[in-house]
């Protein structure tokens, strides 16, 4: 396994993590895996050196998964859960932690991360919602909970270039990570200014949704989706799923070349972003645990990686900014809010 730090703490974490969105959320995601089988995946990631799992409140009973799959062996692991409502005072904030330690059985969080800003339109952003008063309580907050051992260290997740603006040089200090969707097919991150901003404040990046929900996997080929989550996801429809389909199939060939899974390519290329600290990778099955760690040693050369830039960009080109992932049932009107023939 590979490792990085997590920007200015001196904790080193594996390049490749563990997300559990898939560990409890039933009703985003399907029939979920058997305990056993979560069991399976922890323990071998353990084995092979991965030491970062994200988890979350809102990411239905994975919470209560991690806590009884990590039962002496949370020793050996960087924990990060998030504050998953849109209030960000302390009371609030405190409340949610002990509910989460209650539900992880443990008695600290690593990595304490605010999970959204607020926000309007489904599937858009907007600067309107969040208030002064927002960003000094998120800050506040954090540090509270630190003082009193509670969390060690605090981040931000899915928090745009005009989000971060408006934090105190103060509180940009004392944030360590962003957490993004960042994938070969969703580089809004860094077009849009994120990665500099954070580059130049010592804020790294925890990319989830490296793999764009599987579709990096090139286990997809135009056919319906079967997930709640998927037929929300912008990439799963028209026009932009028969494009990020065009790079799917230069993943697909850079992967024959150097004998990988076409996963295993979009994995290495996220993790060798300097921006990007550790790749979030969702998994339901022990085999796909197996599949993420062999990215480590993927051997890209410069020539790929600029080839797998080079369509990842001309993806990107004529998408309108400001726009999300995930659009929910309204996703019709979000493309055509955005000029975008659905």
């Amino acid at each position: 396994m590979q490792y990085k730090e997590l920007p200015g703490t001196g904790v080193k974490v594996s390049k490749v993590a563990i997300g559990t969105w898939q560990f409890g959320h039933e009703s985003a995601w399907g029939e979920l895996s058997s305990l056993d089988e979560y069991q399976r995946i922890v323990d071998y990631a353990i084995e092979k050196g991965v030491n970062l799992i994200d988890t979350a409140k809102a990411y239905g009973k994975a919470e209560e998964v991690l806590g009884e799959v990590l039962q002496g062996k949370r020793d050996k692991i960087v924990l990060a859960t998030k504050l998953s409502t849109q209030k960000y005072d302390y009371d609030t904030a405190r409340s949610e932690v002990e509910g989460s330690l209650e539900r992880l059985r443990t008695d600290y969080i690593d990595l304490y991360q605010i999970h959204w800003p607020k926000m309007n339109i489904p599937g858009t952003w907007h600067k309107a919602d969040m208030e002064k008063k927002d960003y000094e309580d998120i800050f506040t907050s954090m540090m509270r909970l630190k003082e009193e051992g509670l969390i060690r260290f605090a981040g931000v997740s899915n928090f745009r270039l005009h989000h971060l603006r408006e934090f105190s040089e103060e509180a940009l200090d004392f944030l360590v990570t962003n957490q993004v969707p960042y994938s070969l097919l969703w580089r809004f991150y860094d077009v849009e200014g994120v990665s500099d901003f954070c580059m130049r404040k010592n804020i790294g990046f925890l990319a989830y949704s490296p793999l764009a929900q599987g579709l990096l996997t090139g286990r997809f080929a135009g056919e319906d989706v079967k997930e709640n989550v998927r037929r929300a996801n912008l990439l799963f429809n028209e026009p932009l799923y028969s494009r990020a389909l065009k790079v799917v199939d230069v993943v697909k060939e850079v992967a024959e070349e150097v004998g990988a899974t076409p996963a295993q390519v979009a994995l290495k290329w996220a993790m060798e972003r300097d921006i990007v600290v550790s790749v979030l990778c969702g998994v339901r099955k022990l085999k796909h645990m197996e599949d993420n760690v062999g990215a480590v040693d993927v051997p890209l050369t410069e020539e790929h990686m600029e080839r797998l830039e080079r369509a990842s960009m001309e993806f990107h080109e004529g998408l309108p900014h400001g726009i999300e992932l995930w659009t929910g049932d309204n996703r019709r009107e979000v493309l055509e809010q955005l000029g975008i023939e659905p």
